[in-house]
């Protein structure tokens, strides 16, 4: 008797724990890394690449790195600078609705490879013009 009341009370112990400690997020996330990136006048070019280590280009307009005062609309990018050692990635943010936010860690150094130079920034002028980027794994 004495053995079956100790087995339930570390069941309820762990059960309580569990659920103290399994706070469940709004957000599903992925995080890739980050190839290149490129600077343009409308945004930053993302070269990432996939899981069959294929690479893949996406769009992120600099509007969507600004909190609109007088909307209230979320914010769908942020973007931060370091010199870790797993930087540059980036982490794509789902929630209920579909693709929620996109965030960027990058090399503070803009010297650093992981940065790069459009050779014909005009002949992406087009492609910021987007609601979600186009992202494929």
């Amino acid at each position: 008797m004495k053995k079956w009341i100790i087995i339930l009370s570390l069941i309820i112990l762990a059960t309580i724990t569990y659920n103290t400690f399994s706070i469940e997020s709004d957000y599903y996330v992925k995080s890739v890394p980050v190839y290149k990136i490129y600077h343009h006048q409308k945004g930053f070019v993302v070269l990432y690449e996939k899981q069959n280590s294929d690479l893949h280009r996406i769009f992120l307009p600099y509007a969507w790195f600004q909190v609109p005062q007088e909307s209230g609309a979320p914010w769908k990018a942020e973007v931060f600078y370091g010199s870790n050692i797993e930087y540059p990635y980036m982490n794509i943010y789902w929630d209920k609705s579909g693709f929620s936010h996109v965030r960027l860690f990058l090399r503070a150094k803009k010297t650093d490879p992981s940065w790069g130079f459009l050779k014909l920034p005009n002949m992406f002028d087009n492609e910021f013009d987007i609601e979600k980027p186009d992202l494929q794994f």
